[in-house]
């Protein structure tokens, strides 16, 4: 059946951008900033995507750990280091520099492996409200596009969105695709993969819930004690006496800013697509039903969890994965390995290639299953170049996000805050410098001067 509709345009743009995650909201400071009237569209009711509602509150990729210093530096800088920074000076979330490096700690894994900003989900809603009111950027939630007017000529010039008002369409010059799945290239025909090339399969996905009432100090003592960042002994044992029969063999709690209160990360749920509605509606229903029976082993065998409470489990469901673009310039996984320059690099990630197997949860192919807490991960430093932010066939349209063009290998490297917080900058930046919106012409130069000047190229100590 043919549906026709005659839409009003409500409002013109020089800059769309959809998907209001950590990607999204750095693109519209940065595109607001250089003067672009910049639209931002979200479907949730808050900023900060997986970060706020999905509840990962560790913010990943902006820091790593220096061996010849024997400490954390800054990797991203820019626009990610403002936003951590604020949270920090408030007393809203932990500043990775303060803790010990050599030992684990409440507020992640053994930060020689992956060090994150811990932080109050709440407060960064609020702090990502008022860096895009600062920045004169324009923000409506609730709102879905739905769909692209026809490209022309390597253009795309309309898209239809709906809201609570109904449907309508928006005029831009300029698109910025930072929805994590790739869904206006897709819309757009842009060639796109999904998961696996073999199969199409995808990392598990996390249902992520809080506890509460945590005696934290008898929590990190057993970790330090047994080495065990994973607890892969009690869950051994627990599997060996029929108590443990989840399919995933891992626990991983991290305490968030406040004492006590700690996000559960364990969950992993196999099979689960992220483009599809009723794969991700069976997926979040699973997930509460595993939670509240985790929480139970949790209180009964888990030191420091005897007394846990359930404070909230979330309502959307953590993707680690679903489209990346084809973009011009893929970057391939022995590029990644071997730390390729790209002469138009605008962004780069140092947080490890964390790629969960589809069909083993517990198990990442790229780094085995690291258990030890002294062990550190190879530092690696992936230089993302302009190019895998451009989808083929559309010229006025960017990508920024865990759907850039790269292998699935160096994705599970960059799909984290820290760098997609870097990517969105970039395109920000990129979109106020872009001849009659035409993102590959843009100057690249000129670009990373910009970028250089915001501190998001370059290792920054």
């Amino acid at each position: 059946m043919l549906y026709q509709k005659n839409l009003p345009v409500r409002e013109n743009c020089d800059l769309l951008v959809v998907g209001g995650g950590p990607a999204g909201v750095a693109c519209a400071i940065a595109a607001a900033r250089r003067g672009l009237n910049c639209l931002l569209l979200e479907r949730e009711g808050c900023l900060g995507g997986t970060a706020s509602a999905s509840g990962v509150m560790q913010l990943l990729g902006g820091r790593r750990y220096d061996a010849a210093s024997d400490a954390m530096v800054r990797e991203v800088g820019g626009i990610f280091d403002e936003i951590t920074d604020r949270l920090i000076a408030e007393g809203s979330a932990v500043d990775p520099d303060t803790v010990d490096v050599h030992h684990y700690n409440p507020y992640g894994w053994y930060p020689r492996m992956a060090a994150g900003v811990a932080c109050d989900i709440e407060r960064l809603k609020l702090h990502l409200d008022r860096a895009l009111r600062e920045a004169g950027a324009h923000v409506r939630m609730y709102t879905q596009v739905i769909d692209l007017a026809k490209p022309v000529d390597e253009r795309v010039s309309q898209a239809i969105v709906y809201d609570r008002s109904g449907m309508y369409a928006i005029q831009a010059e300029m698109f910025a695709d930072c929805t994590g799945d790739a869904e206006l290239a897709n819309l757009a025909g842009c060639p796109c993969e999904k998961g696996r090339l073999e199969d199409s399969a995808m990392c598990p996905s996390t249902l992520i819930f809080y506890v509460d009432h945590v005696d934290t100090k008898r929590y990190v003592t057993y970790q330090n004690q047994h080495q065990s960042p994973k607890w892969v002994e009690i869950v051994r044992r627990l599997r060996e006496e029929g108590i443990w029969r989840f399919p995933f063999d891992i626990f991983i709690a991290i305490q968030t800013a406040q004492e006590g209160v700690f996000m559960v990360n364990t969950v992993r749920q196999i099979d689960v697509d992220g483009t599809d509605s009723q794969s991700l509606t069976d997926a979040t229903m699973d997930g509460r039903e595993l939670s509240y029976e985790l929480l139970d082993v949790m209180q009964k065998y888990f030191p420091g969890f005897e007394h846990a409470r359930m404070r909230r489990v979330f309502d959307r469901m953590g993707v680690r994965e679903t489209r990346r673009i084809v973009a011009r310039k893929v970057i391939a996984l022995e590029d990644a390995l071997n730390g390729v320059h790209y002469e138009d690099c605008v962004a780069s990630s140092t947080y490890n290639f964390d790629l969960p197997d589809p069909k083993r949860p517990s198990f990442d192919p790229m780094m085995g299953d690291v258990k030890q807490p002294n062990a550190t991960r190879k530092h690696i430093h992936i230089e993302i170049p302009y190019r895998a932010l451009l989808p083929q066939k559309i010229d006025n349209m960017i990508i920024a996000g865990r759907s850039l063009g790269a292998q699935r290998e160096v994705m599970g490297a960059c799909r984290v805050m820290g760098p997609c917080m870097g990517m969105g900058q970039a395109a920000g930046v990129a979109a106020s410098l872009a001849p009659g919106g035409r993102f590959p012409d843009v100057p690249v130069v000129e670009l990373q001067k910009l970028l250089r000047e915001a501190g998001c190229l370059g290792v920054r100590a």
